[in-house]
Order: C-alpha cells, then sequence, then structure tokens
C-alpha cells in the first residue's frame, strides 16, 4: 500500500499547484503571469509543462558540425529501427498469444519471456531506488527527443524548440519543428528524423549495458567480486550487532554451512536457514561427557525439551538432543545434554542430520532443542570469531545491508561501483523499453509515423489510391496499439493485484 500513499500525495501535489495557479491568473497577477512567459510553463490539471529555446543554438551547431558523420548516423539508425520494428511485434504477436493461451498462470511460468514489465516503485521496485527511476527515465527521455532534435537539424527543418511535459508522475518530452517542411522532405529524410529517437534509445541501452558487462573488470584494482559479501550497515536494532556480534565492513562467507559469493546466495543462505530443518552437529562424546551440565529434562508445550539450569542458559548453554531421539544416546551418556553452545559449535568436527554422517568414532549427531521458528544461525566471517544467532533468520537479513563489491582498501566504499551498476541497470532496462514502444505502430508514438512513411516508400513501388494507403496504415497501427495495450495492461493488473 506504500505506492498508493505516495501516488495520493503526489495527486494532492498537482491539485494544490493547479488551484493556486488558477488563483493567480483570476487575480490577474502580472508578475505571475510574466514569470510563467518568460520561463515557459504551463500549469494544467495533473500535468506541468515546460517549452524553451533555450538550447535550440547548441543543438543546431551540434547537428551541422561533421555532417558526413550525421549522414551516416542517422541512416544507421533508419536501418536498424526498421529492422527493429518487425522483430518487436512477433515479440508483442507471441506475448499476446501466451496471455490468450495460459491466462492468468502465464507470469507464473518462468519460462514465459516478457517482452515489457513495468517497473512499479513501492511494488517490484524498492522506494528507495525512486532517484534512480526518476533520473533514468527523464534521461531515456532527453536523449530520445534530443536524436529526434540532431536529426531535424540535419535535415534543415526549423526547430521551434524542446519541452517536457509531466504527467502526473511521467515525464514525456518532445520537440517542436516547423511540420510544413518536414512533410516536403523526402521519405528518406523522414524516416532518418522519425527513426532518431528510437536510435538513439538503442545505442543508451548498448552503452549502458556494456558498461555494466565491464564493471567488474573495471573496478577489479580496487573491489573483489565474488569473494563473499560486505556488511555495509547494521541498524541498531539488530539482533546481531554488538561486541560479539557482526560489525560494519566484515566479510561474510559462510551462513551455517551455505557457502557466499553474493548478494543473491547471502539471500538464498538465508532464506534456506528458515525452511530447512535446523542441522545438527557432529560431536565427540569425551566433549559430551567433559561439558554435560543437564539437569532432568522437562518437556515444554511447543516441543521443546529443556534440560538447563537457568543459570546455564545464562551463561549461553543449550539443550541438545540426539538426532534419531533420546533412544539414540549411548548407554552411558543422558539422552539430553546440557552444552555451552559457542564451545560446542566450535569444536564440532561437520554438520549432519543422521548418525552416520558422522564418520568419527565416538562421535554422534546432536541438534539443538529449539521451536520452529527460533534456529542457531553460524555466520562466518573472514575476519574475528563466527557470530551465533538465535532467533529468526529474517531479522539477520533485515537489519543487516551487504554488498557485493568487497572493498580492497580501508578507505573505499562499496556505494559507488554499487550506484553506477544499478544506473547501468535501469538505463539498459528504461532505454531499451522506450525503443520498443516506440518503435510498435501505435497511436501518438513514433511507430505511427514510421510506418506511415514506409507504406508511403510501399505505395510508391506498387502504386495504389490513397484510401487504401491510409486504411493500411490505420489498421496497421490499430493492431499494434491494440497488442502493445493488452500486453500492458495486463501486466499492471497482475502487478497491481
Amino acid at each position: 500500500m506504500e505506492i498508493f500513499n505516495v501516488l495520493i500525495v503526489i495527486g494532492l501535489i498537482h491539485c494544490s499547484i493547479f488551484f493556486f495557479d488558477t488563483v493567480f491568473k483570476t487575480c490577474s497577477h502580472f508578475p505571475y503571469i510574466y514569470f510563467l512567459k518568460n520561463t515557459g510553463l504551463e500549469v494544467q490539471l495533473m500535468r506541468i509543462n515546460w517549452f524553451t529555446t533555450v538550447f535550440n543554438r547548441k543543438i543546431i551547431k551540434w547537428g551541422m558540425d561533421r555532417s558526413k558523420f550525421w549522414t551516416a548516423w542517422f541512416n544507421a539508425g533508419a536501418i536498424i529501427s526498421i529492422i527493429f520494428l518487425p522483430v518487436v511485434m512477433i515479440a508483442i504477436l507471441r506475448a499476446t498469444f501466451n496471455i490468450w493461451a495460459a491466462g492468468p498462470s502465464t507470469l507464473d511460468n518462468k519460462n514465459t519471456a516478457i517482452l515489457l514489465e513495468p517497473m512499479l516503485p513501492g511494488i517490484d521496485m524498492p522506494i528507495n531506488e525512486i532517484g534512480y527511476y526518476t533520473v533514468t527515465l527523464v534521461a531515456c527521455t532527453i536523449v530520445h527527443e534530443l536524436g529526434h532534435a540532431l536529426a531535424i537539424v540535419r535535415e534543415d527543418v526549423q526547430l521551434y524548440g524542446i519541452g517536457i511535459s509531466l504527467v502526473f508522475t511521467i515525464p514525456i518530452a518532445y520537440v517542436h519543428m516547423n511540420n510544413e517542411q518536414f512533410v516536403s522532405l523526402p521519405l528518406r529524410n523522414q524516416l532518418r528524423i522519425t527513426c532518431a529517437g528510437v536510435w538513439h534509445n538503442i545505442i543508451l541501452a548498448a552503452l549502458a549495458a556494456v558498461i555494466l558487462l565491464l564493471s567488474t573488470w573495471f573496478w577489479a584494482p580496487l573491489y573483489n567480486l565474488y569473494s563473499g559479501v560486505y556488511v555495509k550497515n547494521i541498524l541498531s536494532n539488530s539482533p546481531v550487532r554488538g561486541q560479539t556480534g557482526l560489525l560494519e565492513h566484515d566479510i561474510i562467507y559462510k551462513v551455517n554451512n551455505c557457502p557466499i559469493k553474493h548478494n543473491e546466495d547471502w539471500y538464498q543462505c538465508i532464506l534456506n536457514t528458515i525452511h530447512q530443518p535446523a542441522p545438527g552437529y557432529c560431536v565427540k562424546q569425551s566433549f559430551i561427557q567433559e561439558y554435560d551440565e543437564s539437569v532432568p529434562s522437562i518437556q515444554k508445550n511447543d516441543g521443546v525439551v529443556n534440560c538447563c539450569t537457568l543459570d546455564s542458559e545464562t551463561t549461553g548453554s543449550l539443550c541438545f538432543e540426539y538426532i534419531e531421539g533420546p533412544q539414540g544416546a549411548p548407554l552411558h551418556l543422558p539422552p539430553h545434554s546440557c552444552l555451552p553452545a559457542r564451545t560446542m559449535i566450535n569444536q564440532s568436527q561437520n554438520y549432519c542430520q543422521a548418525s552416520h554422517e558422522c564418520s568419527s568414532q565416538d562421535t554422534h549427531c546432536i541438534k539443538p532443542s529449539l521451536d520452529n521458528v527460533t534456529k542457531i544461525v553460524q555466520i562466518k566471517r573472514k575476519m574475528g570469531k563466527d557470530v551465533l544467532f538465535f532467533g529468526h533468520p529474517a531479522d539477520i537479513y533485515r537489519t543487516v545491508d551487504v554488498s557485493d563489491w568487497v572493498p580492497k582498501y580501508n578507505f573505499l566504499n562499496p556505494s559507488i561501483p554499487e550506484s553506477l551498476v544499478l544506473l547501468c541497470k535501469y538505463i539498459t532496462m528504461f532505454s531499451a523499453g522506450l525503443a520498443i514502444i516506440n518503435v510498435v505502430p501505435c497511436f501518438f508514438s513514433d511507430g505511427q509515423y514510421i510506418i506511415n512513411i514506409l507504406v508511403l516508400y510501399v505505395s510508391d513501388i506498387i502504386p495504389y489510391n490513397r484510401s487504401i494507403r491510409e486504411a493500411l496504415t490505420l489498421t496497421i497501427t490499430s493492431i499494434g496499439t491494440i497488442l502493445l495495450s493488452i500486453n500492458i495492461v495486463y501486466l499492471l493488473i497482475n502487478k497491481l493485484l
């Protein structure tokens, strides 16, 4: 429900801005109207527009420099976009067929490829990453429209300016040009302008993906990867915080018997400790005889056996039972043993789930007598003693923030490579998604104009009347709009419900 609260707050902000804008305009506040005119701002209900000509001179300068390069650049963009269009259409047709064939279970099938997946803050994206979300969305939109603007200048079409509209939470950039000059251009030139936005998004996504792939190599002199996880932060209320607990800058390489190389392993190992039975420990018989402080056992309501005194429990002792039950204890040993947990775990030879897994003679497999929620978690770190935690393992995951990037030097922090990698991931996904959406023949997208120009090309080769051409363009655009809408609406419903 957190995302809905955020959306409500954003809606109230929009309504407040619209209310004050109406009041100031009604009262004929000249300074306010003058401010709007000079800044290019326009306020509408749930929408804020900004238009400017400030960047025109710079865009014209960029577009007119190295003309041969730009000609080759935008020709390549038109060719790639035309090749990209049928590929995307086939993928959307396949995704729509899967929705129709599989119904609500489509998203549950891991083998189903999802071409477009809306990312909603607070649902499938953490709220604390909203900054990356916003910056990426704005950057990808600006790059898209910058491609159009440069192509417009290159084709000697008058550029009036560029603008951005914030429709509720979605930024939409646009380029204002002389439409009459655009229509009078040859079809090939029109195609270069129309495909420029999609082309720039493809290039941006490819650059971000390359940086992402090379990030491991780039940061190798300063950081280690796949060698454990680095403890960045521990919340003040964390049960593993303290002098004998975890410390910031620790490097964790194992949880119980589960090796950890990166963040996904950390999550999976914690999850394993929750769902799997508590492990037993292979302990020598001599150790049990030496350290056992058991008293007659008491069976509690939750099935837990208590064989320790209150003083023993205070010093860290727990009641352990033989893995096969009390009947598995040797005749000269008690059915349950009260042992110091840390000492016992440190000297145990191996983890076990049955006695035969303890290969040494006079060694027994024992496990702590705990309820189904409480677990013993042994966190192994590269420096310092192992950390023993008694409780629900989810408390560890919730209160300890770790990173894949392990600094090689004490003065380094993993936040820099983490931020760069996360930003590259967002740019790759958003820019590729924007290219896909805009290349699809859909109303109010670049694909509508691309398909119109392609139909005009075909009509030059195979002459047919204007009504047939317009009907064909309308049919293809309508089909693309319907298919794209079905996929997006279906995915949104599955995420929100």
